[in-house]
């Protein structure tokens, strides 16, 4: 997983880069909004964005918004960058739910803080998919078999876990019970150990 930055300027957006790769995180850069939403529709897998605030093509208000429409995207939290930090503008970037506003030129200790705090504070349900193919020798067709895999067998087992235990003082049933082990096998095997 790695931290988006939406940067028109080479810059900053070098120099953000080079901040938060001193701290081990890994990046990918986008010139302007539009070239940022493309990215993140094909990739999915960023844990953080920072994005520019005034950009051609697509402004970083307008990228938020239609990021925070994808549903697969909705939950990443997003940092704003801007050299314009009036009231106006810290209130437009407020009201998108960003997770925070960054005064240009940019703080180093500032930005880590933040990126750490907001990296920390997210669940991780899986772990990274690189990481899970590395650990398991698997190809990324395999990865995807067995993900959608789990993702069959904990549908099935949602609807018996709702009629069998839709009253919390009884006992789990032995089937239940069974079928509940093997779902906590399946997560722990992908890395889900917050599942698990």
């Amino acid at each position: 997983m790695s931290i988006l930055i939406v940067e028109d300027n080479p810059v900053n957006a070098r120099l953000l880069a080079l901040m938060l790769h001193a701290q081990g995180y890994q990046t990918v850069m986008a010139r302007n909004g539009k070239e940022a939403l493309a990215t993140v529709a094909e990739t999915q897998d960023f844990q953080l964005i920072i994005t520019d605030y005034m950009m051609p093509e697509m402004d970083g208000l307008e990228f938020i918004v239609k990021v925070r429409a994808l549903p697969s995207c909705s939950h990443i939290p997003i940092i704003v960058a801007s050299a314009h930090a009036d009231l106006e503008t810290v209130k437009r970037v407020q009201s998108l739910q960003c997770a925070g506003f960054l005064v240009k030129p940019i703080d180093k200790q500032q930005l880590i803080k933040r990126v750490e705090d907001l990296i920390r504070a997210q669940p991780v349900v899986l772990l990274a998919k690189q990481n899970t193919m590395d650990r398991l020798g698997l190809e990324l067709t395999e990865y995807h078999e067995l993900v959608h895999a789990f993702a069959a067998q904990l549908a099935a087992i949602i609807p018996i876990v709702v009629l069998e235990h839709g009253d919390a003082d009884e006992p789990i049933s032995e089937n239940l019970s069974r079928l509940l082990k093997d779902l906590a096998e399946s997560a722990s095997m992908l890395g889900a150990d917050k599942f698990f």
